[in-house]
């Protein structure tokens, strides 16, 4: 029996808050968003302050992740409601708090930036002693199985903060929350789905060949949106190097290379393309209107203005003085 809605059909971001109903009535609300969208539980409120949870989630082919916070409470998964359940597995990551988990290999404790992998047949209590945010990503348990046989023997241990497959997923997922991610189509959400998997089976501990194959799915996809995001974090006056990047995500400056080429783009190119297109969103920004366009120039890395305006003309057939001006006159 699926006890879930039907999953939009394009992966578009759902948010949901327990503010959206009367205070006595915010458990309740939260009971049954939770349960309709994401995990069915019994949940009992701890202490006397009002009760407070919020969510984001997306949910496309099977996977449905969330990222919130939930107030001080005992989650129940009894008998009767995992007998009414399918056999998806759960990711949980605690992103700050304690989270206490006792299933059927007992009880672990989740500090901040742990995780563990549980199963929706299994029943379990989980308990937040106090207020926290998790990330959850529920997943068929057939797609986590092509990479880790058995998985439910992997369920129930405490994958460590830090760990590289955990840290590439959150990596990965990261972007899943920003509202400019407005949909996303059926075949290329299935690859999302696909390296979601991967990453959850490489953080639970899968090995041998299929773990490889995984590290090449979606091991690969969350190591090049780590570049990207890096590259984009640190647009500005300082030189960028492939050396700089492999040190913050934590490979080597080769693979870095490789990864952009496999995209059909050197290092520098990729780096000089964010660069201007960081420039043409200042001088279209009435924030920035007061700045010389020298001045944004340098901001974005360029220290030569002259080369500057002949890359910026290359690149967008226009000059970044007619941006500015189209910007001004509001075209």
């Amino acid at each position: 029996m699926q006890l879930l809605d039907a999953p939009p059909p394009d992966f578009r971001l759902m948010k949901f808050t327990s503010d959206e109903a009367p205070p006595p009535l915010r458990l309740e609300f939260w009971r049954d968003m939770v349960s309709r969208k994401l995990l069915r539980l019994a949940i009992d409120r701890i202490g006397d302050a009002p009760f407070r949870a919020e969510a984001m989630l997306r949910s496309q082919h099977g996977l449905t992740i969330g990222v919130g916070e939930i107030g001080a409470s005992v989650n129940h998964r009894t008998r009767e409601i995992t007998g009414a359940d399918n056999d998806d597995l759960v990711l949980i990551a605690n992103l700050d708090g304690m989270f206490v988990i006792d299933a059927a290999r007992g009880e672990i404790t989740l500090g901040p930036g742990d995780a563990a992998l549980v199963s929706c047949a299994e029943p379990g209590r989980y308990v937040r002693p106090g207020a926290g945010r998790l990330l959850c990503a529920r997943a068929p348990r057939a797609m986590v199985a092509r990479i880790a046989p058995d998985p439910e023997a992997r369920a129930g241990c405490v994958i460590p903060a830090g760990a590289g497959p955990l840290r590439m997923l959150m990596a990965y997922t990261g972007a899943f929350w920003d509202e400019a991610l407005v949909a996303v189509d059926a075949g290329p959400g299935r690859l999302i789905v696909e390296h979601v998997c991967d990453l959850i089976a490489l953080a639970a501990g899968a090995d041998g060949e299929a773990a490889r194959q995984a590290q090449e799915g979606g091991g690969r996809a969350a190591r090049l949106r780590a570049v990207k995001a890096t590259v984009e974090e640190r647009i500005g006056p300082q030189p960028l190097s492939a050396e700089d990047v492999a040190v913050a995500v934590g490979v080597s400056p080769r693979y870095v290379r490789k990864l952009l080429e496999s995209e059909g783009a050197s290092f520098s190119g990729y780096v000089a393309e964010r660069r201007l297109e960081r420039a043409r969103l200042m001088l279209s920004n009435p924030r920035f209107r007061a700045l010389a366009i020298s001045t944004i120039a340098y901001e974005v890395g360029f220290g030569d203005l002259s080369y500057f305006n002949r890359a910026f003309r290359r690149r967008y057939g226009v000059t970044p003085s007619d941006v500015r001006e189209s910007a001004r006159r509001g075209h």
